[in-house]
């Protein structure tokens, strides 16, 4: 009777240590990190300007941080992104801006904790100057 509560003992060690092992070895699936709003900006064809004078960085500045804001310049209207970390903004035509949008609309789908910004709130700039053309080709 003892030998059998031993072999029974061993065999639920055995069966524990199986299940251990088992377990460790499930792999688990990782969810894709949304992109990021840059990536989508300059798939969507946002171009890139780097912030380079006194007057660049007040620009800069003074649009709305982690926002898309409409901005004029020489009487054309463009849609402008800061990123201050880099030194650098992003602009874009209405055109662009909606392929951003829909980017937008399709990763927040995917990622369905992602929030999608409201439409672009204009800001106090008559003219966004010292860039250089915005719907230029500049990087």
């Amino acid at each position: 009777m003892k030998k059998l509560i031993n072999l029974r003992s061993v065999l639920r060690a055995i069966a524990a240590l199986a299940i251990a092992i088992g377990c460790a070895s499930t792999t688990t699936t990782t969810i894709a990190a949304p992109p990021q709003k840059e990536v989508m900006l300059q798939q969507a064809g946002f171009k890139t300007h780097t912030v380079t004078t006194a007057r660049q960085k007040e620009h800069l500045q003074a649009l709305p941080e982690g926002k898309v804001s409409i901005v004029q310049q020489n009487g054309k209207t463009f849609y402008a992104y800061p990123d201050v970390a880099h030194n650098t903004v992003y602009t874009g035509t209405e055109a662009q801006y909606q392929a951003y949008k829909q980017a937008q609309l399709q990763a927040s789908i995917q990622n369905r904790g992602l929030n999608v910004d409201p439409d672009p709130h204009g800001i106090a700039i008559n003219e966004f100057d010292g860039f250089g053309p915005l719907g230029g080709d500049e990087r």
